[in-house]
Order: C-alpha cells, then sequence, then structure tokens
C-alpha cells in the first residue's frame, strides 16, 4: 500500500487485485447506528451513493465488523466474505468504530476463502451464527452484476 501511495496509484484498484475483492458500492455515510450489548459494537450503517450508485443506498449490519451489505434491500455480500469499508480518496481502511457521518468511502467485498466456507465452518463463521436469518451466497456467485443493480459490483 505504501508503495502505491508513493507511485499516486490507485489504492482501491489495489487492494481489489492483491485480494480478488470488488467495489460493491460507493457513497457517503448518512447515519451510523451503533450501541455496545453484551461487550459488542452493534449497529449498522446508511450510506448515500453516488458516481455510479446515485440514487441507491447501502445498509451495512455490523457487530465489531462489517457483516452484511445490502443495497436498496437487496443482500450483495455476507459473512464469511469480507465487508469492508475504505476511504474513497485515500483507500485507507475506515473500522466500526471510525465510521462517521459524513465520510466519503467505497465498500469492498472480499471473497472468503474456502475453508470459511464449507457447511461445518458456516455454524461458527456464518451469518447464522452471528444471529442473521439470512443464507450464506458467495460473493463470487453475484458475478459482475448485482441483479440488474444500477451500480453492479464491479471489479476495481
Amino acid at each position: 500500500m505504501l508503495e502505491v501511495h508513493a507511485t499516486s496509484g490507485n489504492p482501491i484498484a489495489a487492494t481489489c487485485q492483491v485480494t480478488g475483492g470488488r467495489v460493491l458500492f460507493r457513497g457517503k455515510v448518512l447515519d451510523v447506528d451503533r450501541r455496545i450489548q453484551r461487550g459488542y459494537n452493534f449497529g449498522s450503517v446508511t450510506i448515500s451513493g453516488v458516481d455510479a450508485w446515485q440514487g441507491s443506498s447501502a445498509r451495512i449490519e455490523l457487530q465489531n465488523e462489517f457483516l452484511i451489505c445490502r443495497v436498496d434491500g437487496e443482500t450483495i455480500a455476507v459473512v464469511p466474505d469480507l465487508v469492508s469499508l475504505v476511504d474513497s480518496d485515500r483507500g485507507l481502511p475506515i473500522t466500526t468504530e471510525l465510521v462517521r457521518y459524513g465520510l466519503r468511502v467505497d465498500v469492498l467485498g472480499i471473497p472468503a476463502p474456502p475453508q470459511l466456507t464449507t457447511e461445518q465452518a458456516l455454524q461458527y463463521v456464518g451469518p447464522r451464527a452471528f444471529g442473521y436469518a439470512e443464507e450464506y451466497r458467495p460473493l463470487v456467485a453475484l458475478g459482475a452484476g448485482v441483479r440488474g443493480h444500477r451500480g453492479p459490483a464491479r471489479t476495481c
């Protein structure tokens, strides 16, 4: 990452290239609902779309980490795939503790390694392990477009 910054490269594209990830959404943080329960950080982040995502909104559920990303109510990424927020300009990570109103962010989806997507592993790291009724659907299964969504998930 330091090399990318030093050469004025695109840090988000570099991150996607290294991880096999893709940009799921880009926008401005509109609301952060965060509360502490049982010693964990719970809540959600609402993001208003910009660029290709103008007119859409994303909601990201969190429990110490970002777990589920929904765009216009449709789930597009779910744990154990990694949902990550990065600063849109510098590509620096934004944690659940640091996310706040007004930040301009890119939401990245990074596929989980195969070991975390087995039926046995999903009992411990899948959405149901965090109390969600969602079924795990691999990020890679979503393909290049998020089922016709105007701002498709795309590689960086």
